[in-house]
Parts: structure tokens; C-alpha cells; sequence
């Protein structure tokens, strides 16, 4: 059996470590960000818009009803939903992806070590992405993007191989924008208010919780590079919603969807 294959005592030991650090430091940093807010807070107070009477009035079923009143809204909401699904799952997938004999074939112990290039690469990308941002119309560069990492699961999940390994790390980088550009396009599209749309977005990330047991069902059924094409068929329906904001009425403009110059 391979080396990193079986579950030892020492290797559960060591993964639950882990896991205690990486929870200790996500409780510091909640930590920290509400301390920065609580100090910060009448400043933040005078610069927030004051809230309108109706959205006053409004309980959480009736901006729930005035979401999902938008398709524009219900879309951005399944886009939201697959590309938080599609990216968590992928970086909870990749130690055993890397694990696999068909990928690289290294104990799990060093195959974590290189999900954090996964990660890392949306931090990269996401900088890239915002300059390009300024020269390229958002629903293009999103579609760009997102067939890309379409492209990359397909690669993976047809050819395999050490070369898939280093395809699927770079995935991240293609993440990078997706999740502010799916939202502002579909702030930009709903009929439904910025409230209630913005709102329901933010309800959508349970992908991220619904996504990956799917594609872990589908590992278990075949291998974890196989599990590649639920990501893939995501990215194909975000690289649709893209094409068709392109083509879209825009409802509420905010000026950030321009370009500088036509590319």
C-alpha cells in the first residue's frame, strides 16, 4: 500500500493538529477584524448610507420574495452557489488528488504541503485580475476566466499524469475574480433591490457546503480525478452566466463594468 494511503494513528494525530491550528487562527483573526470594527465603529457609522423606509419595513421572507421576484437575482445566485461549491471543493480534493496514483502519486503528508499553492494562487490572480479589470469588460473577462478553469478540470479529468498536478494548482488563479465580478454583474442586472439581491448572494455560498459532498461521492465512486468533471460542469455554467451578462440590459449601472480602453 502506499505510502500516505492509510489513516495511522500518527497521521490522524497530526491532521487533527492541524486542523486545531488552522481554527485557532481563523478564531484570532475574527477576533481581530471585530476589534478593527468596534474601534472603528463611528466612523463606520457616519459613512454608511442611512436605510430607506421600505427596506426598513421589509422582514426576511419579504426581501427573501423580492430576490427571488429577479431571475437576474435567482442566476447570480446559482453562480455564486457553483463557483463557492466548484473552489471549495477542488482545494478540500487536493492532497487526495495529488495522493493519487494517476496524478503524482505522493504521500498525503507532502501533498498538503502544495494546497496551499492553490490558495495562494487566488491571492496572485486576484491582483492580475483587478488590473486587467481596468482595460476588460467584466462579463468578458469572467467568461474568459471561467472557461479556463473549465478547460483545466477537462484537461485533468481526460489526461491525468504529473502534468495534471501542476494544471489543477493553477486553478486558483482563475478563481481569483469570480466571486466580486459575479456579484457586482448581477447587482448590476437584478430588477430586484440592491438590498434584497445582495442579500441573497450572500445566502448562496452554502455551495461551498453542498458542492463538495457531491464531489467527494463521486471519489468514491471512481477516483479523485474523476471527481474533476462536477467542477468542470460548474465552470461551464458560470462561463454561461458570463456570456449572457454580456448580453444583458443593465438595471442598475455602477460605472465599474467599462473598460479603459476596448481589448
Amino acid at each position: 500500500m502506499k505510502h500516505g494511503t492509510a489513516i495511522s494513528d500518527e497521521v490522524r494525530a497530526q491532521s487533527l493538529a492541524g486542523i486545531d491550528r488552522a481554527f485557532f487562527w481563523i478564531a484570532g483573526l475574527i477576533v481581530l477584524v471585530g476589534i478593527v470594527i468596534w474601534l472603528g465603529r463611528r466612523v463606520i457609522s457616519a459613512s454608511a448610507p442611512a436605510p430607506s423606509d421600505e427596506t426598513a419595513r421589509r422582514g426576511i421572507l419579504a426581501t427573501f420574495r423580492d430576490a427571488t421576484s429577479s431571475p437576474w437575482a435567482l442566476f447570480g445566485g446559482l453562480a455564486i452557489f457553483l463557483y463557492v461549491g466548484a473552489e471549495v471543493a477542488i482545494g478540500t480534493q487536493m492532497a487526495f488528488f495529488l495522493n493519487s496514483d494517476r496524478v503524482w502519486g505522493i504521500p498525503l503528508e507532502s501533498a498538503a504541503k502544495f494546497v496551499s499553492l492553490y490558495w495562494g494562487g487566488a491571492m496572485v490572480g486576484r491582483l492580475v485580475g483587478s488590473a486587467l479589470l481596468t482595460r476588460v469588460a467584466a462579463p468578458k473577462l469572467l467568461a474568459a476566466f471561467t472557461g479556463i478553469a473549465c478547460l483545466m478540470c477537462l484537461y485533468v479529468f481526460a489526461v491525468g499524469g504529473v502534468n495534471a498536478g501542476y494544471v489543477a494548482l493553477s486553478i486558483g488563479l482563475f478563481n481569483s475574480i469570480m466571486f466580486p465580478v459575479i456579484f457586482t454583474i448581477t447587482l448590476e442586472r437584478s430588477t430586484a433591490s440592491e438590498e434584497a439581491t445582495s442579500g441573497f448572494l450572500c445566502f448562496s455560498i452554502i455551495g461551498g457546503a453542498a458542492i463538495p459532498p457531491l464531489v467527494g461521492l463521486v471519489s468514491q465512486n471512481s477516483d479523485y480525478v474523476t471527481a474533476l468533471i462536477v467542477p468542470a460542469i460548474c465552470y461551464a455554467i458560470l462561463c454561461f452566466f458570463a456570456i449572457s451578462a454580456g448580453r444583458a440590459r443593465i438595471a442598475h449601472p455602477t460605472g465599474v463594468e467599462q473598460p479603459v480602453s476596448a481589448v
